[in-house]
């Protein structure tokens, strides 16, 4: 009896060995449990995020758009009164037009203005047609330089005439015959005299400026749209008939129509690129429309 009493924890031993081996092989212990807990509660998600490859049937990003290209910036004009790339002279000229003032200016500005943005621009070609003024009706072409000195050939297009001046002399040519101007001539060099101060009018710069430096005001249209261009357009009247020479001008450089009205667009270097003037002369009227281009070409 006491032998077999003996062998039963042994017995015992081994059972509760052997059980906890096949409860080991069958699952994860309590300790395991734990430290799986303990390991799942250390990630955010709980779970492990794997990556994935963007989808093939994604819609590409479109290339960039190519740039754009601006506008030619117009010229820069300062509060005080200066533009970029205008000479000095003209700026000092025309500080009316530079500030925009909205009101109208004097005639003697206005012409002063004009006046010197011509002799700044040196010379170019014109297109010129007349209605019963001084120079025969018909349609002209006209170069022009205006410094460092004044010359200028004139060509109809619809008649053997020309004016032709340069160094001081005045020529006109008729039906192929050369006369020298002279007002104080003979008839034909008195003629003559005639048709190079008509001719001279919209392409020498004093005297534009005496036929606008009459006018008791003139008017400012900034942005004025001509041919689809923006321009700055001054205009007014003029009357001679009871005035005397202006300071500074030649006596006779309005001489070719007394009274009438003018109208000019400038560039934006205050140039003439059109010139259009109308009047009475000996009581008809006359007309006369001037279009300069390529501002710098000298004959």
């Amino acid at each position: 009896m006491e032998s077999r009493a003996r062998t039963r924890p042994g017995k015992l031993l081994a059972l509760c060995t052997g059980l906890l081996l096949t409860v080991s092989a069958c699952g994860p212990t309590a300790q395991q449990l734990q430290e799986r807990e303990a390991s799942a509660s250390a990630s955010p998600s709980g779970t492990r995020t794997v990556p994935t490859a963007p989808s093939r049937s994604a819609v590409p990003s479109p290339p960039p758009s190519p740039p754009v290209s601006e506008p030619a910036a117009p010229p820069r004009v300062g509060v005080t009164g200066s533009q970029t790339g205008m000479p000095q002279p003209v700026q000092d000229s025309c500080q009316w037009l530079l500030r925009r003032d909205p009101e109208p200016m004097s005639g003697a500005e206005a012409g002063a203005c004009v006046s010197a943005a011509m002799a700044a621009g040196e010379g170019g070609i014109q297109t010129l047609q007349t209605e019963t003024s001084w120079l025969p009706a018909g349609t002209y072409s006209v170069r022009f330089a205006t410094a460092p000195g004044f010359a200028m050939t004139l060509q109809g297009m619809d008649e053997d005439l020309a004016v032709n001046i340069r160094d001081g002399k005045r020529v006109l040519r008729k039906n192929g015959k050369d006369i020298s101007a002279d007002p104080k001539g003979s008839a034909e060099a008195a003629y003559a005299a005639v048709l190079a101060d008509a001719a001279e009018l919209t392409v020498r710069p004093e005297k534009l400026a005496a036929l606008l430096a009459p006018a008791a005001e003139v008017a400012v249209r900034y942005g004025a749209v001509l041919e689809g261009e923006a321009y700055t357009q001054i205009s007014g009247s003029f009357d001679t008939a009871d005035t005397g020479p202006v300071s500074g001008q030649e006596p006779d450089s309005s001489a070719v129509l007394p009274a009438g009205s003018f109208s000019l667009y400038l560039d934006d270097y205050y140039r003439p690129v059109r010139i259009e003037i109308s009047g009475l002369n000996q009581g008809i009227t006359s007309t006369i429309t001037a279009v300069n281009a390529q501002w710098g070409t000298r004959p």
